[in-house]
């Protein structure tokens, strides 16, 4: 009866190993439908401020865009309704066509308003669905790192790819408004605060961990790129009437940042996907006794599906 209970316990965890794997590919798919409806942002605020440059890189970000919500809709069909629904997918799919078939009939505050709205409703969805694939309550430690991956840091994303927006917007026409300058310096402090707390919370993740995330940020040089990009914002959009550099130049430079933090992402992302219950981490190392750190990591899911195929059903 041990056995049974032991071979009924391991699989039951196996099970809800797959069950996280199926949520963290639904929430990485989001996050990419998300950039790039960030990126249509950015685009059409600068089209529709008159800067016509930028309808070069349209087609292909519209293009991106239905592609990513079909490789979604194949997921979800793929994993069932219990993690995404069908109502959830067709919501958002319906703020977006209506973005896409509207925006140059729009004014600029109402483009950044529905493209803003349609992102914070991706990014509520892909924290709910982390929640759901139960992602939490294996460790506070792996807490930290799904909170950072799947809530926080995506915030800070948005929120560079915002002010991104609404500057390339005031660079285009040569004018900053009362209204959206006061935008522009509440989302400066918005960075400020989430590169601190992306400090903070570098100290609550493993020692390895740390070290990886670290290493990803310094490739992408994403403190010199944060420091240039609120720099410009700083001297261009704070107090004066009209940005001194062109509409290109800032959006590079809020592309950058989006970039670096997106590099960021990706590693706090591979160690959310590597992480085991404590009873397949245990199953797994009696398994692989003698291996390398680096083939152990290779091959658990591997022995995971070895160990799922002797069950029975």
């Amino acid at each position: 009866m041990t056995a049974q209970k032991s071979s009924s316990s391991l699989k039951h965890a196996y099970q809800q190993h797959n069950y996280r794997r199926q949520g963290i590919a639904l929430c990485k798919q989001l996050i990419s439908l998300m950039i790039e409806i960030q990126k249509h942002r950015g685009c059409t605020l600068a089209i529709l401020s008159g800067d016509h440059f930028f309808q070069t890189q349209l087609y292909n970000i519209q293009r991106d865009i239905t592609d990513h919500f079909q490789q979604l809709e194949d997921l979800r069909r793929e994993f069932g309704k219990e993690l995404l629904g069908l109502d959830d997918t067709m919501h958002i799919m319906q703020e977006w066509i209506g973005i896409r078939r509207l925006w140059n009939q729009d004014t600029a505050e109402e483009n950044f308003l529905l493209h803003s709205n349609l992102i914070s409703g991706l990014l509520t969805l892909i924290w709910r669905v982390a929640q759901h694939s139960n992602q939490l309550g294996l460790s506070s430690t792996q807490d930290n790192l799904v909170t950072f991956s799947f809530n926080d840091w995506l915030r800070m994303i948005e929120t560079a790819a915002q002010a991104r927006g609404l500057a390339t917007h005031c660079a285009v026409q040569k004018n900053n408004t009362n209204e959206i300058r006061s935008r522009v310096r509440f989302l400066h402090q918005q960075m400020v605060n989430a590169d601190q707390h992306f400090k903070a919370t570098l100290t609550l993740f493993e020692s390895t961990q740390t070290a990886k995330i670290n290493r990803a940020a310094e490739r992408a040089e994403y403190a010199i790129h944060l420091k240039n990009f609120l720099s410009a914002l700083s001297m261009n959009f704070f107090n004066t009437k009209a940005p001194d550099l062109s509409a290109d130049q800032i959006y590079t430079l809020g592309s950058h940042v989006v970039s670096a933090c997106q590099q960021i992402l990706l590693a706090s992302l591979k160690y959310v996907e590597r992480t085991l219950s404590p009873e397949l981490k245990a199953w797994i190392s009696g398994e692989t006794i003698g291996e390398t750190a680096t083939e152990n990591n290779n091959n658990v899911d591997q022995n995971l599906e070895r160990f799922a195929e002797k069950q029975p059903l």
